[in-house]
């Protein structure tokens, strides 16, 4: 494998193309480099086995092939001038994946101390026990839907592909005994009502699985359509600033009050809560340390992950988007 995908601003900031940036990534992201679709079918995924979709598509995010001995290189004096704390790695299903995988992994390896991140699909023990030998400091394993039945009609049987929610809630549980950190991803937008997301934010968090938060978006040519509601922001928000609290012990799940799945009460006073909206960290991106996604789910007038600290436009914006003050 000579060849990596790197979306368009990591290249940007490892000085491989000419990119202009409001803000540039700190971390690194990657995909194996494969001219095949996955032969999993997630309706959402621009790769998916049955997606019409431009494959270099992973969200808003554009993933160029470029020269792996360059990238690692680049990487490399990257990591050590301070301009990314870390690499993240995407990875597909195919015939092959594993190898091609494990080469980035040490080719990366070879050259540098970046911590490295891995988002992938469920594994066996013995393949995790492999990850951590070669290096991968944090597992994300994606579950995308909040609940069994979204998984199911987006990722799952019903979607024609390989995954469960089962089987993903036991990988989950299976490498957080294994690896130090264990992330996964959740998707709003596909359904869900705040009680629904705010659950099993605090349930993953409690097993030590850190959920970070995506916005769905639509990508030209995949499988499910976007439906646009106008709660859609309102509950993005709500559900960013429960799973912060949740995150920083500051609230738990049993003590928030919800009316037909909406989120009425965080369980804290109210002067708190505000306190916290101005402060603006809960509606930064959430991740992996070191993780911003710029522009990964976002417009620049529509930014549902800040990969910067807030200004006081961008607080009242969100106090606006959440009509609570």
């Amino acid at each position: 494998m000579k060849k990596v995908r790197a979306s368009i601003g990591t290249l940007g900031v490892l000085g491989l193309e000419l990119v202009q940036m409001d803000t540039p990534p700190t971390t690194a992201y990657l995909q194996i480099f494969t001219e095949k679709r996955c032969s999993a079918n997630c309706l959402f995924c621009a790769q998916a086995r049955e997606s019409q979709a431009d494959i270099t598509f992973i969200a808003r995010g554009v993933y160029i092939p470029a020269d792996l001995e360059k990238v690692v290189l680049r990487l490399k004096i990257a990591f050590e001038r301070g301009y990314l704390s870390r690499a993240c790695i995407q990875t597909a299903l195919y015939n092959g994946w594993w190898e091609d995988t494990v080469y980035l992994i040490k080719t990366i390896r070879n050259e540098s101390l970046i911590p490295i991140s891995l988002s992938v699909f469920p594994l066996d023990d013995w393949r995790y026990k492999e990850l951590i030998g070669m290096g991968i400091e944090e597992l994300v394993i994606p579950l995308d839907a909040c609940t069994r039945e979204i998984f199911d009609k987006i990722k799952g049987k019903n979607a024609g592909g390989p995954y469960s929610w089962e089987g993903h809630m036991d990988g989950l549980m299976r490498a957080s005994r294994i690896f130090k950190k264990v992330g996964t991803h959740l998707m709003l937008g596909l359904g869900e009502n705040d009680e629904e997301a705010v659950r099993i934010i605090a349930g993953l968090w409690e097993t030590a699985v850190n959920p970070a938060l995506f916005y769905y978006t639509y990508v030209p040519g995949t499988q499910l359509a976007q439906k646009e509601n106008q709660d859609s922001v309102r509950h993005y928000r709500t559900v960013q600033l429960a799973r912060y609290l949740i995150v920083e012990g500051m609230a738990a799940y049993p003590g928030m009050s919800f009316s037909n799945g909406v989120l009425c009460n965080f369980g804290i006073g109210k002067e708190i809560v505000l306190a916290i909206i101005n402060e603006g960290r809960a509606f930064q991106t959430s991740g992996c340390a070191g993780c911003n996604r710029p522009m990964a789910n976002e417009t620049y007038s529509n930014i549902f992950n800040f990969p910067r600290k807030l200004d006081s436009k961008d607080i009242e914006k969100i106090k606006h988007d959440m009509g609570i003050f």
